[in-house]
């Protein structure tokens, strides 16, 4: 390797490792930045690859690895890609995203008690794509000036309320709908979070067909909410812990309010707080009061989580606190990076193998000459 072309690799690699070390917003955001998340032109089918049964359809662009729970809990992973077909195969033994819900869960009185206890924290509620609306109530499925999320926003901002929170709504629609669209409602959700709001929800609506969300909770016609976790950011498993508690709360208040989970890649601001999710309520061709009827309901959830949270002591501190396997994550990368950098510094593979090897036999010899000194006492004594 020539000697410029090694040092601007070693650069590179230099730059990188201090992004990452440092926890840069590059580094957070590299799916945001480089990679649209959701489809231009259609949307995926996940299917099942032991049957080819539909497992759920979204317009959320799709990669090997992501993961879905269902409405009836059961959990799969995608393992290949053929276009707009995701394949995914049920995973019997829990992974990261159906891990173990930490804290109790307590009974609707006795949450509702502690909540009144110790207060409701502030909600946020934003949209990067501000723009998105619902065909049938609106006319069109994108207003740039904002579309029919927005009030889907509105409604769950009253519901709210209603129920004593103090709820911030932002309706910048932050448009274009682009993949620069996170980046400008990142924005947003720091302005959220400076202001003291501790539960932070990004509200979308799918493009799939409107069968996908279509429902009937408690005799009201709703559309389905999907409840989206982004995979790479440090508070993933928070987040993730966040969703899972959500979808327990609504499986057991409002059976078939909510659609799923979905774990996908991308970070949607995630990483800036261990309560925060994306919401896809319905979809284009749905009628945006169906949504607005979803939302209403969603309040409830939203109310007993948080007492649920105060009837259990410790649980917001723990959230609060990034994940061990998050820490792992970015510790392996950065010694993958460090061993490329020796690699490179050292010429040769088996230029790397002798430093390699020298140096833990120096370092070897180093400590058996220390304990040989520690057993014999030391000198000036």
């Amino acid at each position: 390797m020539k000697a410029t072309h090694k040092r601007a690799v070693v650069l590179a690699l230099v730059i990188l490792l201090g992004a990452f070390a440092a926890g840069s917003k590059a580094a957070e955001n590299f799916f945001d930045l480089f990679n649209l998340s959701e489809s231009r032109d259609g949307y995926y089918t996940m299917k099942d690859l032991k049957d080819g049964s539909p497992v759920l359809r979204t317009a959320r662009i799709l990669h090997p690895g992501d993961e879905y729970i269902d409405e009836a809990n059961r959990y799969y992973r995608v393992v290949r890609l053929e276009e707009k077909t995701a394949w995914v195969e049920q995973v019997k033994s829990k992974g990261p995203l159906a891990g173990e819900i930490r804290g109790p869960l307590s009974t609707g009185g006795e949450m509702a008690a502690a909540g009144d206890q110790k207060g409701k924290p502030a909600v946020g509620i934003y949209h990067t794509h501000g723009a998105e609306s619902y065909v049938p109530s609106d006319g069109t499925d994108t207003i740039d000036q904002g579309g029919g999320i927005l009030q889907v926003g509105d409604t769950l901002a009253k519901a709210l309320e209603n129920k004593g929170f103090d709820v911030n709504h932002v309706r910048e629609p932050h448009t274009p709908h682009d993949a620069g669209a996170y980046q400008r409602s990142r924005r947003t959700a720091e302005k959220l979070l400076t202001q003291g709001d501790q539960i932070i929800f990004d509200m979308h609506r799918d493009a799939v067909p409107p069968e996908e969300y279509e429902e009937e909770v408690e005799g009201e016609e709703v559309t389905k909410i999907l409840l989206v976790v982004g995979q790479q950011n440090q508070n993933a498993d928070n987040n993730r812990n966040f969703a899972l508690k959500l979808k327990e709360i609504a499986d057991k208040e409002h059976p078939g309010l909510i659609k799923g989970i979905l774990g996908a890649q991308g970070n949607y601001n995630q990483d800036l707080t261990s309560q925060g999710i994306l919401l896809e309520v319905g979809a284009h061709e749905n009628e945006r009061e169906d949504a607005e009827n979803a939302v209403a309901l969603f309040a409830d959830v939203v109310e007993i989580y948080v007492a649920s949270s105060a009837a259990s002591p410790g649980e917001t501190a723990q959230s609060n606190r990034l994940s061990l396997g998050s820490v792992l994550k970015v510790f392996l990368l950065l010694a993958a990076v460090l061993l490329a950098y020796l690699l490179i510094a050292a010429g040769s593979l088996e230029e790397f193998k002798r430093k390699i090897s020298n140096f833990f036999r120096r370092e070897f010899a180093d400590l058996r000459n220390f304990n040989r000194r520690d057993r014999g006492g030391r000198k000036d004594e």
